[in-house]
């Protein structure tokens, strides 16, 4: 394993667009935290995501102080602060498969049996061991397997298989269906499985999400992903109970992050920013109504494609991320990315366009899920994930172009002359002072031909941020008078990020500057010296 990157890499700007990897319980087996954190470290992972359990939240903690020493010790990329955001969800309801062997080869019309039964942390965790005996579709509680019944479809992987119940029996309080295929298949542990008879719903919580939420996630998430929430009320109901100082609400630029002047404080705790899950008609229905509530959507496209004709979901991504870039949101691409890589060593051609046309859509995060980062092929997936979205970034460049952006404040006009001026003097990248990071998720939010270097005071709001679209950041001390603040940022610049003398920036304050320490705005060009 290197001790560090290679000089030759340790300059190159990485991707725009960040990869999210998932982890489970099954990654922790075998490993210590430290062990983890250098594997993860050695793929140049941007980002994490999870199901966050009551199990998971000590050997979570441990990863994290690993993740960050490691990547301050060896100066890592593509974050060199060693800051990687973690992304959480909650279980919530949710069905799942587990096969003898983790894997099971399925004919078309061929009767088997499925053993229904009811274990949390089988359904969280479904690779754990033992294999059982029996194919099993695993819930996450009791009450989710009530409504099957003969005539049920069983939807496996997002519509891959539909297995029909055509017959059932009761045994010793659990059920056995008798299911058959739609087609051939391969039936994989860890599969989702999806019906209108099995419930989604996140309320009323779960007692071990209660837990989770109780504890408000022990301070590990950056972001928490929502799903299964059927309202505006629901949803801040649910994000009082992490930040009941503003009853869920927030504000518009910051609907999650109190934004005051104890953010200045480096290691000051912040809560989680929240992403909007869309996994169904409902969940998209609802976004305009929740979308100034939280600070991003997730499009689950697999999810959603069971609810809508799947041959409209290329059109709503690209929707979906013209109004969120409008909105300064982020948004995570998910689904079936590099999907086929849970057993084959090499991506189909389809699976590296879309995932190369997300990135050109504009994506924030380009989401791997668990089959794929924890199959026998993970390092493989991490490393043609990378090579595709390095290999399109000069196309991508190139052949810039964007939704036409609305200019609805003064602070979008500023950022969208900054944008303006960068392209047109060839600026290497437009650095911006932010606190609590509104500025950066603007900026990143159109999608600019050169990268945004974010500079705050606070350690976990440049964790947050590392997540977003063409952002690197960067900590810089509070109380350095703001004259001195751009010359440090430059020596940053040089020393650590890999600038060259002579480089031109755009720097970007849309609520401080020398003038006033609030309520006023900057930009100017400025020289590496």
């Amino acid at each position: 394993m290197k001790d560090a990157v290679p000089a030759s890499k340790a300059n190159q700007v990485p991707p725009k667009t960040k990869i999210l990897w998932s982890l489970s319980q099954s990654s922790f087996e075998g490993k210590t935290s430290a062990e983890l954190a250098a594997q993860l470290c050695e793929l140049n992972i941007d980002a994490l995501r999870f199901t966050i359990t009551p199990a998971l939240l000590p050997k979570l903690q441990a990863l994290r102080e690993d993740l960050t020493n490691y990547l301050k010790n060896n100066r890592h990329k593509p974050t060199p602060s060693g800051l990687v955001p973690f992304v959480c969800g909650l279980a919530g309801r949710r069905a799942r498969l587990r096969v003898p062997a983790g894997s099971l080869e399925i004919a078309a019309g061929q009767p088997f049996a499925v053993l229904v039964r009811s274990d949390f942390d089988a359904c969280v965790h479904p690779h754990k061991t033992p294999h059982p005996t029996d194919v099993e579709i695993v819930l996450s509680a009791p009450a989710l397997g009530k409504d099957i019944a003969v005539g049920t479809q069983l939807t496996v992987s997002y519509g891959q298989t539909i297995l029909e119940v055509t017959g059932i029996e009761q045994a010793g309080g659990e059920q056995r269906l008798k299911v058959v295929a739609s087609q051939p298949t391969t039936l994989l542990s860890g599969m989702d499985v999806h019906s209108p008879q099995i419930s989604r719903d996140l309320l009323p919580l779960l007692p071990q999400d209660e837990e989770v939420i109780a504890q408000k996630f022990k301070g590990l998430p950056d972001y928490v992903v929502v799903h299964g929430l059927r309202s505006k009320d629901e949803l801040l109901k649910l994000k009082a109970r992490v930040i009941p100082e503003q009853s869920g609400q927030g504000s518009l630029r910051h609907p999650s992050i109190p934004v005051g002047p104890a953010i200045r404080d480096s290691k000051a705790a912040l809560p989680p920013r929240w992403i909007w899950k869309i996994d169904s008609r409902e969940s998209l229905d609802l976004l305009p109504n929740v979308l100034d509530c939280v600070d991003g959507v997730l499009l689950s496209r697999s999810e959603l494609g069971l609810t809508i004709p799947p041959n409209s979901l290329p059109i709503i991504q690209k929707d979906l991320l013209a109004r969120c870039n409008q909105a300064a949101k982020i948004v995570i691409v998910a689904s079936e990315l590099m999907y086929s890589m849970r057993v084959n060593p090499n991506p189909t051609r389809a699976e590296v366009s879309d995932m190369a046309n997300a990135a050109a859509d504009g994506a924030d995060a380009l989401f791997l899920d668990e089959e794929v980062t924890e199959g026998p092929f993970g390092p493989l997936v991490a490393e043609m994930s990378q090579e595709t979205l390095v290999n399109a970034a000069p196309f991508l460049e190139a052949n810039w172009n964007r939704v036409q952006f609305q200019l609805k404040t003064d602070e979008d006009a500023l950022a969208h002359g900054a944008m303006k001026v960068a392209q047109e003097i060839g600026a290497r990248a437009i650095v911006c002072l932010t606190e609590g990071g509104y500025t950066a998720f603007r900026l990143a939010s159109l999608r600019t031909p050169v990268e945004v270097v974010a500079i705050s005071y606070n350690e976990n709001i440049m964790r947050q941020l590392a997540l977003v679209n063409s952002v690197r950041g960067m900590i810089i001390d509070c109380q350095l008078p703001f004259d001195q603040l751009l010359a440090e940022a430059k020596l940053k610049l040089h020393n650590s990020f890999g600038f060259s003398k002579g480089d031109k920036i755009v720097f970007v304050s849309l609520t401080a500057s020398s003038v006033s320490a609030r309520n006023s705005n900057i930009f100017s060009v400025q020289v590496i010296d």
